[in-house]
């Protein structure tokens, strides 16, 4: 596979990883000019029962997903009997390997759970069960974002005369990860992933999984025996967390919770009001003066409210006796907080797991003018994300969830985020600069192009000079 060249257009680069089915390799779509990641089915892989069904499954599936936390699949074809799924290219560690280095910290832990929730929820939404929920198959990003990948042996929506991978391959998964009902062959739902979410969240705080022996043991205790209790293996863990984990472990999946939502709801509630940027596991900005610039930012905030309060006692005083009121002017519900030369910042922080949020407006009229209201693609938030990489890639995704940006132009965007937060995690703050500039350039081309919003190119201009702000 080495420097091979697919379908005259996906260049092969390097050799990533290898699993029982296939070989998966950095590559370049040569066409669009962007990297990529090549899964080919190796004879191996042929060798396994259903394997090339599988193979085409995993492709079907995923393409129909498009979501931030799952990884995306671009094309799938075959040239000289070999099968290769072209997907998106994430750079990051996988779970497991955060796993090999010891039990992650709660707050990191509850992130990565967090996100893998929304991604599992929007497979639900559409019929996918994933079936294979574990370490191995969760990517963090250097920017802390998670991705799902490898949906495989996932269980789609039944369409007439399809092969639902019935018989021994109901029971392909990873052991250590298997709800009870996946290990007896009997029908599984959007509970069996809540089982494997819960193996995986076992994990990462215990540093092992619940169950642990030879394979079949592992299964036997799936179906027969209660998981040692997480706490007796980490007591810094939050009663409510191991509550939870217990529920997600249930034996019978009527005692589970009722959705990935739920889960993602009640993880949530757990983070803190303020957590770091590289929270979410293995990437984000650097924070060596994040305290002087909150510091700033605190005494930026005590200006700028000062300024406003100022501003409403002189209107109040220059409002005539008779006549209508003059205008007044707003105050954000979002404090901001400026320094000459650079963009205004949010000042409220929220944890930094993705979530579905809107933003203000990051500018503020001067508070001596009355600004008229206008009209913008975001309402307040009264928590922005305290990671601008976060807020950038959420902002993208709200463009996709309003209408106003096509999905696949979503994904380059999303990875020009991904160029920048590598950059970012390496501390090559030149190279950051020059990923800054080509997303800046790319968000002109789309509003000349009449792909993107004037509003949506504010908006995310604004969150692109957030993350420029943050450089040293």
């Amino acid at each position: 596979m080495l420097r091979r060249l697919l379908d005259g257009r996906y260049q092969s680069e390097e050799l990533l990883g290898r699993g029982g089915m296939g070989e998966v390799w950095r590559g370049r779509d040569l066409r669009l000019d962007r990297p990529v990641a090549i899964k080919v089915l190796t004879a191996a892989g042929l060798d396994e029962p259903m394997a090339a069904e599988r193979f085409d499954r995993e492709a079907r599936t995923a393409a129909r997903l498009s979501h931030p936390h799952i990884v995306g699949v671009y094309d799938v074809g075959t040239e000289e009997n070999d099968s290769y799924l072209v997907m998106e290219l994430v750079e990051g560690r996988t779970v497991s390997a955060l796993i090999a280095d010891g039990p992650l910290p709660v707050d990191q832990a509850v992130s990565i759970a967090v996100q893998a929730c929304d991604g599992i929820a929007a497979a639900h939404a559409v019929g996918v069960v994933h079936r294979d929920v574990k370490p191995g198959n969760l990517i963090v990003t250097p920017a802390g974002t998670v991705k799902i990948c490898d949906f495989g042996i996932a269980r789609l929506p039944r369409t007439a005369g399809e092969n639902t991978l019935t018989g021994p391959a109901t029971k392909l998964g990873t052991s250590s990860y298997m709800a009870p009902e996946q290990a007896l062959g009997r029908p599984v739902d959007s509970r069996t992933d809540l089982y494997g979410l819960g193996c995986t969240l076992y994990a990462m705080l215990a540093g092992t999984p619940p169950f642990a022996g030879d394979p079949l043991g592992v299964l036997h205790q799936h179906v027969n025996d209660p998981p040692p209790p997480l706490r007796t293996r980490r007591p810094d863990v939050p009663v409510e967390l191991d509550a939870l984990v217990s529920e997600l472990l249930a034996k019978d999946p009527a005692d589970r919770p009722a959705g990935a939502g739920t889960v993602r709801d009640r993880l949530a509630a757990l983070l803190p009001p303020v957590s770091s940027p590289t929270a979410a596991g293995g990437g984000g900005l650097r924070d060596r003066s994040s305290w002087r610039r909150r510091r700033g930012l605190l005494l930026a905030v005590v200006v700028v409210l000062g300024g406003a309060l100022l501003a409403l006692a002189t209107a109040a005083l220059l409002t005539p006796d008779n006549g209508p009121p003059a205008a007044r002017p707003t105050v954000a519900s979002t404090a901001t907080a400026t320094r000459p030369g650079a963009p205004a910042v949010p000042v409220t922080v929220a944890p930094t797991t993705p979530t579905p949020r809107t933003l203000t407006p990051t500018t503020q009229p001067p508070a001596s003018q009355a600004p008229t209201p206008q009209a913008t693609s975001r309402t307040p938030s009264p928590s922005p994300p305290a990671d601008p990489v976060v807020a950038m890639r959420l902002s993208i995704q709200e463009q996709v969830d309003t209408g106003q940006l096509n999905p696949d132009v979503a994904k380059d965007l999303h990875a020009k985020v991904d160029a920048i937060a590598k950059e970012l995690a390496e501390d090559d703050v030149d190279q950051a600069q020059e990923q800054i500039k080509k997303l800046r350039d790319k968000l002109t081309d789309l509003l000349r192009g009449g792909k993107l919003t004037a509003a949506g190119y504010d908006d995310l201009t604004a969150d692109v000079d957030r993350i420029a702000a943050e450089l040293p």
